[in-house]
């Protein structure tokens, strides 16, 4: 994790967004591009020190992995309509954590993950009681097509609409009383995230802080990136009709049937979690290190693998689908996918043979809304035709790992 405001190099977040916490301090979090990995890098840094910390939200927030750690407790409801969601704790327990706890922090906005957003009328729900109020932007979405990166883009004021996001749209979303100081309470800071080792990240974010400071805004950027989670989905429920058998378990010249081919590949990959989705007992008992999900509808189309699959991945941050007709395809290859993706410059990253896309592609969980809602056969074409602007291509070492093998 890097961290920087005017003074240079900062060692924590607190120093960064030079605050003085008081007595049971509350701080909410607001706006979008790390909401989530700023409070729990900021409670653990908290924890550390000595304080007691609870973490909690007004709206939702992706359900974490643990609900209390050392120094840390997360006070939050199930979400019956997500299970991989939770949801605001009732009132009177939301009230009532700051005389439990040395510093509550609240994300209090919600963002579909993606690096900005405009708000709705109803957001962001920050408390009266806040002390501090931070608004978090991601300067990974300076020159990327702004349908793509701003979360409720189709709202924003006609005066701010364009094609593309520059220095004085990134501005007004953070800075407008209607955009991040919308409902703010307290004292108002901004953290600017994803400024990783890219240099024009790094210069926007200097000029973003020296025009808040004009505005009387102090402001701090840097970086708190993780490794992305990533999980691997494997499609293996199709009929094989073109082929005349179940062609995943037709013997290739190397002597192992070809679905051994990808499960061989992904095998090794170091990755959030790996996901098999087919309908053939046979293959399922191939995988037993797989999570693996039974397809007992076929015929409703790839769309219902991928979505069993998503389902199944819960809350990763990206997720690659692979066809399992591939043979040819390698670790190496994947792995270099997986790298592609993690430099963050796309949103979907695509393996390819001479300049047109193939599979595997990763998907960031920006477009799991749009995946789950998909049918048929279609697969993820029309994300691809609506987020052209999104899309790295990777190319292949050689077109054998591209081929896919549907006749024998």
């Amino acid at each position: 994790m890097e961290l920087w405001n005017f003074r240079g190099k900062q060692n924590t977040i607190t120093e960064a967004l030079q605050l003085r916490l008081p007595e049971h301090a509350v701080i909410s979090v607001v706006g979008a591009g790390g909401k989530t990995s700023l409070i729990f890098a900021w409670a653990h840094e908290l924890a550390a020190a000595g304080k007691n910390v609870v973490i909690t939200t007004t709206t939702h927030m992706y359900r974490p992995e643990r609900m209390e750690e050392d120094g840390i407790r997360i006070v939050v409801s199930d979400d019956p309509e997500r299970p991989d969601k939770v949801m605001a704790p009732p009132a009177e327990v939301l009230d009532g954590l700051r005389e439990t706890a040395d510093v509550v922090l609240i994300e209090a906005d919600g963002s579909r993950r993606m690096p900005l957003k405009w708000p709705a009328p109803w957001e962001p729900v920050v408390p009266d009681y806040t002390d501090f109020t931070v608004c978090v932007a991601g300067l990974s979405a300076i020159g990327k097509k702004t349908s793509d990166v701003v979360y409720r883009a189709d709202e924003l004021p006609d005066r701010l609409k364009r094609e593309t996001v520059d220095m004085n749209l990134m501005h007004a979303l953070i800075s407008s009383r209607e955009g991040g100081q919308k409902g703010v309470r307290g004292d108002f800071r901004v953290f600017m995230n994803q400024v990783d080792d890219d240099i024009d990240r790094l210069a926007s974010a200097y000029r973003l802080q020296q025009i808040f400071a004009v505005m009387g805004i102090q402001s701090a950027w840097g970086s708190l990136l993780e490794e992305p989670k990533i999980a691997v989905i494997l499609e293996a429920a199709g009929n094989s009709s073109r082929f005349g058998s179940n062609k995943l378990l037709h013997i290739m010249d190397d002597g192992r049937p070809m679905i051994a081919s990808i499960l061989d590949a992904v095998r090794p990959l170091d990755v959030y979690k790996k996901v098999l989705v087919t309908q053939y007992d046979e293959v399922a008992s191939m995988a037993p290190e797989f999570d693996v999900v039974m397809n007992d509808r076929p015929d409703l189309g790839i769309s219902r693998s991928m979505q069993l699959g998503l389902a199944a991945a819960g809350d990763a941050d990206a997720y690659m689908f692979c066809v399992c007709d591939q043979p040819g395809l390698t670790a190496a290859t994947l792995e270099r996918l997986i790298e592609a993706y993690k430099k963050g410059t796309a949103g979907i990253v695509s393996l390819a043979w001479q300049g047109k896309m193939c599979n595997p592609k990763i998907f960031s969980s920006r477009y799991k809304e749009e995946l789950m809602s998909l049918s048929g056969d279609t697969g993820g074409r029309q994300i691809l035709a609506t987020h052209k602007d999104d899309i790295l291509l990777v190319e292949a070492d050689r077109e054998a790992e591209v081929k896919d093998i549907d006749r024998l």
